[in-house]
């Protein structure tokens, strides 16, 4: 982008500050029928349980941090499900903060691959 495209960009931006959703907690309420999902597992899959984590103190509340944040937009729920259970990983960003992650290499396996073709 050249300075004069940023600077536009960024004009419009601030103009237009109040439409954009700049936190999590700004984009409560997106109903089911927007956003919603379901996984297609295969039926002779077993499910898998992650043995549980134990992670440093420091790591836990960035953890809790996270999660209050989702919690709080509604964006996750609590839930009791004794299947399919994945941990939760923390990756370091660049900038020094952390990224909380979730394992799904297990049900990722138990899911079929979708196949999109490359059009040339």
């Amino acid at each position: 982008m050249t300075t004069e495209e940023t600077q536009s960009m960024q004009n419009i931006l601030r103009q237009n500050h109040d439409i954009f959703a700049w936190a999590h907690s700004d984009m409560k309420g997106i109903h089911p029928s927007i956003a919603s999902h379901k996984l297609n597992v295969f039926s002779t899959a077993r499910p898998v349980r992650q043995k549980i984590r134990r992670f440093h103190p420091n790591r836990q509340k960035v953890i809790r941090n996270e999660i209050d944040k989702l919690l709080e937009a509604g964006f996750i729920r609590e839930v009791s499900y004794p299947d399919w259970l994945a941990n939760v990983v923390v990756v370091p960003k660049k900038e020094g903060k952390w990224r909380v992650c979730v394992d799904y290499t297990n049900l990722n396996n138990a899911c079929p691959k979708d196949i999109f073709p490359c059009h040339e």
